[in-house]
């Protein structure tokens, strides 16, 4: 059923129109009246109608006038308008607002019966086309939403652009010192990401939120070709803090142009929230690094750089590199931000090192990386930075040397790499095993006596928990999430789903979502 407004100046008309048919035939449920222009604006504003039918002529506002003021706030509305002239400039202003009929006084019932019903029509057609265009709009969004998270994990997507309305943005990355953030994003993840998204949009800032490793990772843009503002960034860390209950630290990267730099956009973000865990600041800028960058001298930074690019983890090296810094330090007067600066660079590469080449967590040999960031960052004196890294370098070698595994060991671990870095492609023992020049009968035995299950089943657990990933920090289809984990029939991968969660991917999806559409 549907809601009619009927606006008449003149008392008896309303009453007639409202008596003299039985509206109810012909799916009207609600008839409301209103004796002007003025109070037939303030009747649709509290209680919107679906269609107005309307005299032209009326004190204060008339009816074309209300249309086009209506039109503003409500454009699904529908109007028909009533007239005692037959002026053609009045039909034509009527049909250029879009109005269902124009009728001449005086009019028969049947007429209003008719011309409601064309009211009906047009209105349902419009309902149609806004729910077409709403559908077409959001697989617009999730698409470039996939696109640009494809991006910024460095995946490579031809022919694509972020959308050209899009003038400057930046990637924020927050993170935190404790896990606890993730309950409440469990809880209640679509509205926190609701209420995230609103102090960018307020700015005008098109804004895209994923949860990417233990980050939540936002992309905002906006649609002038102006530097991106941040000054409303301590508003955000602390309406974080009040959402997740723990207090943020936040790093943002440069301002960019075009997608083929949001991969590197999001790098600048997390390493300048790795300086910002280091020294303890709130919000850290990349922009303000490399100021530090180029103000502590190249020679130096490249020092640290070609030292991981090219020499292999060894202690007698290290150790003259820290040595190195140390020297530099001294002899060119360095701050204690920037010589601190230098000390987190180096920390922050042995850590990628180690877990790279060893496969080792470094809470394994250190404990908490944020603890000893914090312990880094007391420190007072350039001596005591040089004499801790070198004790956490030699604690680390001892490490290394006392759990260096046998050739099997490596062995496995490479396997465990390649199926890592290939397990959405398809997996055939019989090339695995030619690839690492062993027989496919000693290798499957080999895997399950290390790792305690099947090649097979280390490939089934990989793509389940990617699937589960996707599910709940994407939008993407279940189709495509089937394709993207190396799955080629969708029944099949919802039975092993299904076997290995106890739920169905849609059933998982519903409950673990943590990311707005």
């Amino acid at each position: 059923m549907y809601k009619l407004l009927i606006v008449d100046d003149e008392k008896i008309v309303i009453e007639g129109l409202k008596s003299a048919i039985n509206w109810e035939e012909h799916q009207i449920g609600t008839v409301e009246t209103a004796s002007d222009g003025q109070e037939a604006f303030q009747c649709i504003i509290n209680n919107p109608p679906h269609i107005v039918l309307a005299d032209i002529q009326m004190p204060g506002l008339n009816g074309l006038d209300l249309i086009q003021k209506v039109k503003k706030i409500h454009p699904d509305i529908v109007f028909i308008i009533i007239s005692g002239y037959t002026e053609f400039d009045y039909a034509k202003r009527a049909l250029k607002l879009e109005a269902a009929d124009y009728l001449v006084k005086p009019i028969e019932l049947d007429e209003i019966v008719s011309a409601v019903k064309k009211g009906i029509i047009k209105y349902e057609k419009m309902k149609v086309e806004k729910e077409n265009n709403d559908q077409i709009q959001k697989y617009q969004m999730e698409l470039e939403e996939k696109h640009v998270l494809d991006l910024i994990l460095g995946r490579n997507i031809d022919n694509f652009e972020v959308s050209n309305k899009f003038k400057g943005w930046k990637i924020l990355i927050a993170g935190f010192k404790s896990t606890t953030w993730k309950n409440n994003i469990e809880k209640d993840g679509q509205g926190i990401v609701n209420r995230l998204k609103m102090p960018f949009e307020e700015r005008g800032y098109e804004t895209f939120i994923y949860i990417i490793e233990d980050f939540i990772v936002i992309m905002y843009a906006n649609s002038i070709q102006k530097e991106v503002q941040d000054y409303f960034l301590i508003e955000f860390s602390s309406l974080l803090q009040h959402e997740l209950n723990v207090a943020p630290i936040i790093g943002v990267s440069n301002t960019y142009y075009d997608s083929s730099s949001i991969r590197q956009s999001y790098q600048e973000a997390k390493e300048a929230f790795q300086i910002g865990i280091y020294l303890n600041q709130l919000v850290t800028h990349y922009k303000d690094l490399e100021k530090i960058n180029n103000t502590v001298g190249n020679e130096i930074i490249d020092k640290i750089d070609h030292y991981f690019q090219k020499n292999k983890f060894n202690l007698d090296k290290i150790n003259l590199l820290i040595h190195d810094i140390f020297s530099y330090s001294i002899e060119n007067m360095l701050s204690p931000v920037k010589s601190k600066y230098l000390y987190f660079k180096l920390v922050n590469y042995i850590f990628e090192y180690v877990q790279h080449e060893f496969e080792l967590e470094i809470e394994s040999i250190l404990g908490n990386e944020y603890q000893l960031y914090e312990e880094l960052n007391r420190l007072q004196s350039i001596e005591e930075i040089s004499h801790w890294i070198e004790n956490l370098v030699n604690k680390i070698f001892d490490y290394v040397n006392d759990n260096r595994v046998s050739y099997k060991d490596k062995l496995i671990l490479d396997v465990k790499s390649y199926l890592q870095k290939n397990f959405n492609q398809s997996i055939i023992l019989d090339e695995i095993a030619e690839g690492f020049h062993i027989s496919p009968p000693y290798l499957s035995s080999l895997f399950s006596k290390k790792v305690g299950m099947t090649i097979f089943e280390y490939i089934t657990n990989i793509r389940i928990n990617k699937a589960k990933e996707l599910l709940r920090t994407t939008n993407y289809k279940i189709l495509d999430i089937c394709n993207e984990v190396g799955y080629k029939d969708p029944k099949y991968f919802n039975q092993v789903f299904k076997k290995q969660v106890d739920l169905t991917p849609s059933q998982y999806r519903s409950e673990h979502l943590i990311r707005n559409k």
